[in-house]
């Protein structure tokens, strides 16, 4: 996130950009976790029992969601 800012203003120098690099960190963390895993094409969801945190769950949930055999941005 840090990475984001410009170092004279404080500002986000790519705003459009922030989407991404968040929804990053958080399938960063829900992989630390154990509760994301790659084929090396797509993100699964592995694992089982709620997570602590609300946000993290509802991002579990999403690629949970689309399981095997469901196209989208996993």
């Amino acid at each position: 996130m840090l990475l984001l800012l410009d170092d004279e203003t404080g500002t986000p120098a790519a705003a459009g950009t922030l989407p991404y690099a968040l929804g990053g960190a958080v399938l960063v963390e829900l992989a630390l976790m154990g509760r994301v895993e790659t084929d090396g094409k797509k993100v699964h969801a592995a694992g089982e029992g709620p997570l602590g945190d609300p946000l993290l769950q509802d991002a579990y949930d999403k690629v949970a969601a689309w399981g095997p055999g469901r196209r989208g941005a996993t």
